[in-house]
């Protein structure tokens, strides 16, 4: 009779030689599944890593799955519940978590350093950390720069506005401010940090009478938003650059800013015109890959539905250019045809350019883009040497259909 096999018992696994393994793991759900593997893992492991993981590869966090659509431009009714659904790429599966702090009438228009930023029909903006459910209060949307007064009692015309470019003032109401004055915000750092320097947030504001853009920046935690010294300079997109310190910002023309805030602050600009003649594409983007400045153009393409009888715009390529400083504050974009193991993420979260090799399942070379223009569920990934858009498998069939409250969103699960 052969000897019953041994099996070993994982739990005897001394403490300190539990923690080198976990320290090996970069992957915030390996480590979610380390501490899954007996209740002795569990207990012994804290529930946020002790080490510094890197930044995770993204999640897309859907549209809330109880949105009833009519199949009318003009005519949208919307119903949440407090379930929101994250899909996972690398797995293909689906997660689903209670997030209060996401029901309607609040509106998620961002996210940054794994944050949600979530802005709602008063003058309240916050951080939330959907893993954590850290809250980090942000300057409210009253003390924007160009806000004159608000008012609850001014039913429909809450909000008096100057216009910056005209010195004309206009009115807003809730849901206009809550839905159309923010265009994007950045985070220098997660909002939670407690480290001695600060974070700050960086956003592009919009003008509902010109479309004409504003920069704007706050210290996390302070009580109001600051305008940025410059003019002319209509930004697209905005970034953060870790390493120099910088936040950095494109216009359509594809010139650049950069913009170094200090602790007291004050901000310093400096502001690169580009000598391309032109460079083609409907929208821009910035995004860090090796440190090095990439400009994205996105080419949109209008077609016809015939379900909702509206014109929606279609991404049908992305462009790729290099920062080259050619002279006194001139900027010459560099093309670039391939991104070798890189893959880039884009559309209403801070722009991330990641390894495809760290996340087995991700595919090189590649632009995942979601829909931050049109709200016509324009979502996919571009493969920069097929030169082609292909679907995310998450989406339904029904991917015409305009999307009544938010589009999609990328971000990058944050432990801390």
């Amino acid at each position: 009779m052969a000897e019953e096999e041994i099996q070993p018992d994982w739990s005897e696994i001394p403490d300190d030689i539990l923690f080198k393994i976990a320290q090996t793991l970069p992957i915030y759900s390996d480590y979610i599944r380390l501490r899954a593997v007996c209740l002795k893992w569990r207990i012994t492991l804290p529930s946020t890593p002790l080490h510094t993981l890197p930044c995770q590869l993204p999640w897309l966090l859907l549209p809330p799955s109880s949105t009833s659509i009519k199949a009318l431009c003009n005519n949208i009714t919307t119903i949440t519940n407090t379930r929101r659904t994250f899909y996972n790429i690398l797995t293909n599966k689906l997660h689903t978590f209670h997030l209060l702090e996401s029901t309607y009438p609040r509106r998620i228009l961002g996210s940054s350093h794994g944050y949600l930023i979530i802005t709602s029909e008063t003058p309240e903006i916050f951080c939330f950390n959907p893993l954590t459910k850290s809250k980090i209060f942000l300057p409210p949307l009253s003390s924007l720069p160009g806000v004159i007064s608000f008012k609850f009692s001014n039913v429909g015309r809450e909000y008096m506005i100057l216009d910056q470019s005209n010195n004309r003032t206009y009115h807003l109401d809730l849901k206009q401010m809550r839905d159309e004055f923010i265009r994007k915000i950045v985070l220098s750092s997660s909002p939670s940090n407690n480290g001695s320097t600060p974070s700050f947030a960086f956003a592009i504001t919009t003008s509902f009478l010109t479309h004409s853009t504003e920069l704007v920046f706050c210290t996390v935690n302070q009580n109001n938003w600051v305008s940025v010294p410059v003019s002319d300079f209509p930004a697209e997109d905005v970034i953060y650059c870790q390493s120099q310190k910088l936040f950095y910002a494109v216009n359509h023309l594809g010139n650049v800013g950069s913009f170094r805030i200090d602790e007291n602050g004050i901000c310093d600009v400096t502001i690169w015109e580009t000598v391309n003649s032109i460079i083609p594409g409907d929208m821009k983007y910035l995004v860090l890959i090796n440190e090095e400045l990439m400009l994205l153009t996105r080419h949109l393409c209008a077609e016809a539905d015939v379900i909702t009888y509206c014109e929606l715009n279609r991404t049908v390529s992305f462009e790729v250019y290099r920062f080259c400083e050619c002279g006194s504050q001139q900027v010459w974009w560099d093309p670039v045809m391939d991104l070798g193991d890189k893959v880039v993420f884009v559309g209403e979260s801070s722009s991330l350019a990641l390894s495809a090799s760290d996340f087995p399942g991700c595919k090189a070379n590649c632009i995942y883009f979601t829909d931050d223009h049109s709200k016509c569920n324009d979502i996919g990934v571009y493969d920069l040497k097929e030169e082609c858009v292909e679907a995310l498998p998450c989406f339904p069939e029904d991917v015409s259909l305009p999307l009544s409250w938010e589009s999609p969103i990328w971000i990058s699960p944050n432990p801390r």
